[in-house]
């Protein structure tokens, strides 16, 4: 082990010039040794090894990372126990950190995100502070020698929870490496297991400022139908695809924003019209810990109730959401579906644009025989239950 992390510093530069073939080699021969820690841990049912010299481009230092897969997909999702090393290939740590994704997409400017990183990072050094069982373990942000252009390593400085730090000039021997892997993977998965650790999203919410409107001017517009869907070319997996874009454009702080933003806009709209004592009528249910199908009760300009679902994204068009099966009832009840609006927010981190839906279930053909398959899930009870959880509303024409 300690060869080949000596041999990985040596290569990578010349990777940039593509005058090596070696890093391939090395990668696999540090997975091989990883996996063989791995197994002999018992946990090489769910623990993935990746090492990545990059598909586009080249990273400006090489990481060999392994993850959890119970939860997260990939790399910048969930949390990590990865080898980082330093852009100079003058030090490589071992780093329990948690993916960066999320952070960057989320808080704006870098500097802001790198703060919320660090403060998140803090958050669960405090909830394992009796835990630390392992000599020399850092808590303080690891130092991979990063400059601004470099923004991913300084993103993985900010990130990192627990690590250990090497000189790749002094390096232990084979059985010191070897017994801090293991150690720091049994400490990793004990981590990934705990109750007490949070979601990326959860540490997101935690260290998110309390959501304001603070003087943005939210823009309304009418819906407009969006392109077609693209069928010629070749396949991708849009399933993949689509999976990524809404856990990302889904979280839990996206959301809540979205809706924070919906809440504010219409007490405002309200208060604009002369009907002050209605504005402070309007309910955000989830601040209220209701669920009747849809996230704001409010009122048009003639005082009467509306129901509002609000979708969010922090991107600039959302081409269709997921409706849950509560969501879906709501939309077609005889009751509720003439008032039924759905609000599309975008751009909800920077400049918020809400896109009104009024009463979609009348863009729909054979409304009625969809509420014939809705009745029907009503009535399939038995041994087994078939239920129908979500559905998915895709405004392409």
């Amino acid at each position: 082990m300690r060869q080949e992390l000596i041999d990985l510093s040596k290569e990578w530069p010349a990777l940039f010039n593509n005058q090596t073939n070696k890093v391939d080699e090395i990668y696999k021969d540090i997975k091989n040794i990883l996996g063989t820690i791995t197994k002999n841990s018992n946990h090489q049912d769910y623990i993935k090894i990746k090492a990545t010299k990059g598909l586009a481009n080249i990273p400006y230092a090489p990481w060999i990372g392994a993850r959890d897969v119970r939860l997260a997909d990939k790399q910048s999702e969930g949390y990590s126990l990865v080898y980082l090393y330093s852009v100079d290939l003058k030090r490589v740590y071992l780093s329990i950190a948690f993916g960066t994704g999320q952070f960057i997409e989320v808080f704006k400017p870098k500097k802001e995100a790198y703060q919320k990183m660090r403060k998140a990072a803090s958050r669960i050094q405090k909830v394992f502070e009796n835990d630390l069982n392992i000599q020399n373990l850092i808590l303080d942000p690891i130092d991979l020698a990063a400059t601004p252009k470099e923004f991913r390593q300084e993103g993985y400085e900010q990130s990192a929870i627990f690590s250990l730090s090497y000189e790749i000039n002094n390096l232990p021997d084979d059985t010191k490496l070897l017994e801090d892997y293991k150690k720091m993977l049994d400490f990793y998965v004990d981590i990934f297991e705990s109750p007490l650790t949070p979601s990326i999203d959860s540490l997101v919410n935690a260290v998110a400022d309390p959501l304001r409107l603070e003087d943005t001017k939210v823009k309304i517009k009418d819906f407009e139908y969006r392109s077609p869907k693209k069928t010629k070319g070749k396949k991708t997996n849009n399933k993949k695809v689509k999976a990524k874009k809404r856990r990302s454009d889904r979280s839990a702080f996206i959301g809540r924003k979205g809706e924070k933003i919906v809440f504010d806009f219409e007490k405002e709209k309200l208060k604009k019209i002369n009907l002050n004592n209605l504005s402070e009528k309007v309910r955000w249910h989830a601040e209220l810990n209701e669920k009747p199908g849809y996230d704001i009760t409010s009122f048009d300009d003639k005082g009467d109730e509306i129901f509002i679902e609000v979708k969010s994204s922090s991107g600039k068009t959302i081409n269709d959401v997921d409706l849950t099966k509560n969501e879906i009832m709501s939309m077609f009840n005889k009751k509720t579906k003439e008032k039924f609006y759905i609000y599309l927010v975008t751009n909800a981190l920077t400049k918020p644009e809400i896109e009104v839906i009024k009463n979609p279930s009348e863009r729909l053909k054979d409304i009625a025989n969809f509420n014939k398959i809705l009745n029907l899930f009503e009535k399939m009870q038995g041994d087994f239950n078939l239920d129908l959880v979500t559905l998915n509303l895709d405004f392409r024409k």
